[in-house]
């Protein structure tokens, strides 16, 4: 039977080839193969953006985002306009912002439409190379789309302003926020509160605070922080304490930070007790004392001529295994010097 089945192998091979099936059977067969590789490869290469996009692109470099980019747009489908918002925001925090601005050109011109994030982003990029003419031409774009501006893209326009100093026309642009019904979040009422103090409006700052608190934003100690450096630098310590005050009521627990900027206007305005009195209660609320703040007390009461006080302290830091930095040796020698007790010292 075996012999019989070879036998009409070889009678059928020489008719497959005449009549030509074979060579069209093979035809196809590597077509179709052709045709499911191709498929595999750009299935492959979808795959590869997204697994780029999804493995991390933190601190992507240009070339590498160049690179990627035009993997993107290579890519067959497209990809959705979430995945390009992900790669234009990784390369905007790396202050890159011209490579996003000429990487959202190019996506246009593909014809894939921005979506709001998108254009919020480029507005960003505008406002960080201060070019705010550009930064409203795109939000007069969101709005003609009928896109409606959020407070992502209020905010990154309420920072370029502030730091191009424009702080009063920041303070519009959040009053017409709230008229919108778009609430400022605490980002918006920070990067204000900021700008504000930077112009020494602190008065104005205090206020846009309790008036954003009235609208549901609950302030945090970046929100306060501003206003309580530009009072302690002014010697206003009785302010200060206030506003230590208000932090608490309003349920904001302040840091070592906050505490440090306070006990040092205190030592410079010649209040030691009262910087001794809220070291102690920073302590009591288990907010630990820096070498900053032990600098504070002591060049206070060394400069006060309270050695016995200077000295505890300095034992009590070292307790704590808070090392002496050069600002506490310089504060003790400069005392020292001033008391004619060097001498002396060295004797002992």
């Amino acid at each position: 039977m075996t012999l019989m089945m070879r036998r009409r192998l070889i009678t059928l091979h020489p008719r497959f080839m005449e009549t030509g099936t074979l060579k069209t059977f093979r035809h196809e067969f590597l077509s179709c193969c052709e045709r499911d590789f191709s498929c595999l490869n750009r299935s492959d290469r979808n795959l590869s953006y997204r697994e780029r996009l999804s493995s991390g692109i933190a601190d992507i470099k240009k070339d590498d985002a160049v690179d990627l980019f035009q993997s993107m747009i290579r890519s067959r489908p497209l990809p959705s306009i979430i995945d390009f918002s992900r790669l234009f925001s990784a390369v905007a925090k790396t202050k890159q912002y011209e490579l996003v601005l000429s990487l959202c050109k190019q996506m246009e011109l593909q014809g894939i439409a921005h979506s709001i994030y998108t254009l919020s982003i480029v507005i960003n990029c505008f406002c960080r190379r201060r070019k705010l003419g550009f930064a409203f031409s795109v939000l007069g774009k969101i709005l003609k789309l009928g896109y409606e501006p959020d407070t992502v893209t209020f905010s990154t326009l309420v920072n370029g302003l502030c730091l191009e100093g424009r702080v009063s026309e920041a303070v519009v642009i959040v009053d017409r926020m709230v008229e919108m019904k778009v609430r400022p979040n605490l980002v918006t009422l920070n990067t204000l509160v900021n700008g504000l103090c930077l112009k020494d409006q602190v008065s104005e700052a205090e206020a846009l605070v309790d008036r954003m608190v009235e609208h549901g934003c609950q302030p945090d100690q970046f929100t306060y922080g501003p206003i309580l450096n530009r009072i302690c630098k002014s010697g206003n310590t009785v302010s200060a304490l206030d506003l230590l005050r208000k932090m608490e009521d309003k349920k904001v627990k302040p840091q070592v930070v906050t505490y440090n900027m306070i006990i040092d206007s205190l030592c410079k305005n010649g209040n030691y007790d009262e910087a001794l009195s809220l070291f102690n209660e920073m302590e009591r609320e288990g907010i630990k004392a820096d070498v900053i703040t032990y600098n504070s007390l002591i060049g206070g009461f060394c400069n006060a001529g309270r050695w016995d006080d200077g000295a505890q302290l300095l034992r009590d830091m070292i307790t704590r295994n808070i090392t002496p930095n050069v600002v506490t040796f310089s504060a003790l020698i400069d005392c020292f010097v001033k008391e004619g007790k060097l001498i002396n010292e060295h004797r002992r």
